[in-house]
């Protein structure tokens, strides 16, 4: 006769013990997802999920930062936009006073100094647009952090009417030429500022000391040069403004294309996070439901089962 295996009382206990240990961290961690409404709360959860979570989040990480260069450049733009159209606005009212003392008596001296004088305060103000700062840093003085035309409000060399007048020191480009630029996606930078230089221009040809022409011009009632050299050459400087705001809104429209790509790359990174790491809430609590009667049955089950005795209990 062959021998039969006994099961000890000891052994079904330990069984049953087991079992309801893995029924109980079953449903802890359906408990978990549906509390968190995550399918992966820790790495033992998913191993291979948790790796590719990692890796995704990073690259989330890197395009969100790629989105904040871009919405950062946008405002700096923004910034240079707002103070070119007040400086095509100021050199308006400039030709409209070049035109006024072009046509005006040599005679009304009153008239015409006092069109000189509004020239100085309009110079003074489109000097204050070129100091512009976003942030802190001067908008126009490219990679550098100073003041792009720093003796411009110097007494002396910056007043025309003075003997140590120098147009050429004080309204000399303190700037660097190297435009701020943004990195707004992998290997792709772009320009976010305009120099000085190319703005306002440099010394002895900027619009600062063709201001102060016009307004030595209007002074004296030279009628013939407001009419000519210097109405051509503020429509000049005019247009060089007027190109450069262009350019401005140009640069403006690339990089805001640049961000609604990084910001459209980071939600498609993190429905993909979201396809690994959500859980489904139907299906959880379908199971949670389960889990929890299942863990119950077993629980009564095993109490009625494993009843102790009196020589365990004396043990």
């Amino acid at each position: 006769m062959s021998d039969l295996s006994r099961v000890t009382q000891q052994s079904a206990s330990m069984l049953m013990v087991a079992d309801l240990e893995s029924s109980l961290a079953n449903l802890t961690t359906l408990q978990q997802e549906a509390a968190t409404g995550k399918a992966l709360n820790q790495p033992s959860d998913n191993p291979a999920g948790t790796a590719e979570v990692l890796a995704l989040n990073a690259q989330i990480g890197r395009f969100q930062q790629y989105a904040a260069n871009a919405s950062d450049g946008q405002a700096w733009l923004n910034t240079a936009d707002s103070a070119l159209g007040s400086v095509v606005k100021a050199l308006n009212q400039v030709q409209a006073d070049v035109v006024s003392g072009a046509n005006s008596s040599a005679q009304d001296t009153t008239g015409l100094q006092a069109l000189a004088q509004q020239v100085l305060v309009i110079k003074q103000q489109v000097l204050g647009l070129a100091a512009t700062t976003y942030n802190n840093r001067y908008i126009f003085s490219g990679t550098y952090g100073t003041n792009p035309y720093p003796q411009g409000s110097a007494s002396g060399v910056s007043d025309p009417n003075s003997p140590s007048y120098d147009p050429a020191a004080a309204y000399a480009y303190a700037g660097s030429t190297t435009p701020v630029t943004r990195v707004v996606a992998p290997g792709q930078t772009t320009d976010v500022s305009l120099t000085g230089d190319q703005v306002f221009g440099s010394g002895a040809s900027s619009v600062f000391a063709l201001l102060d022409t016009i307004s030595k011009d209007l002074a004296s009632g030279n009628s013939a040069a407001l009419s000519g050299t210097d109405l051509s050459q503020l429509k000049a400087a005019m247009n060089t403004v007027i190109q450069a705001q262009g350019d401005v809104g140009a640069l403006g429209a690339g990089i805001a294309s640049a961000q609604a790509n990084a910001t459209n790359a980071v939600q498609s990174l993190q429905a993909q996070v979201a396809d690994i790491s959500d859980a489904d809430e139907a299906k959880v609590a379908t199971e949670l439901n389960l889990a929890m009667t299942s863990y119950q049955v077993a629980l009564a089950t095993t109490a009625r089962v494993i009843q102790p005795s009196l020589v365990n209990f004396l043990q």
